[in-house]
């Protein structure tokens, strides 16, 4: 798991938000595809799969430090939004011709809405994410500090007992 966290630590930006749209969108097509097929259980499925995606790109965001808090806010939000856009797109083929919906409108209107939403919710998400990277836990999961912090402790000591049997 800590490789696969680093790899997506290190990766540009353009690959990270990419990454984070190509598989928010799939999750959000899979639980509209079973909203359009009125499958009970594949909407539960889908919202807990959105969820858990959403809270994927956030957590990954927040482990970005070499990145501004803003412009990780940004690259989250973003990624949410093309997320949901590109998962109508790719639900658009499989809408019956009876629901007579178009596809540009219906996107405009998402896109427009998600980034209302995204700007409404900027100040808030910023200030959220650098709270959590000035003063959030040591976990191996969203923080990368600790683990510098044993490495150097593991080098001191062992430093110290290569000295030690050196210098007898």
């Amino acid at each position: 798991m800590r490789r696969f966290a680093l790899r997506i630590d290190q990766l540009p930006a353009w690959a990270f938000v990419a990454t984070a749209v190509l598989v928010f969108g799939a999750v959000r097509a899979g639980r509209l595809f079973a909203l359009l097929h009125q499958s009970r259980g594949g909407m539960e499925l889908g919202a807990i799969l959105t969820v858990a995606a959403f809270l994927g790109i956030v957590i990954f965001g927040v482990r970005r430090r070499h990145v501004a808090a803003w412009r990780s806010t940004m690259q989250v939000l973003g990624a949410t939004v093309a997320g949901n856009a590109l998962g109508i797109i790719l639900i658009a083929p499989f809408i019956p011709d009876a629901y007579q919906i178009s596809l540009a409108p219906m996107l405009r209107d998402t896109v427009a809405a998600g980034v209302t939403m995204a700007i409404l919710s900027l100040p808030l998400a910023i200030a959220l994410l650098w709270l959590s990277r000035r003063f959030g836990s040591h976990s191996q999961l969203t923080e990368r500090r600790l683990r510098v912090i044993q490495e150097e402790w593991r080098r001191r000591l062992a430093r110290r007992q290569g000295g030690s049997a050196t210098g007898a």
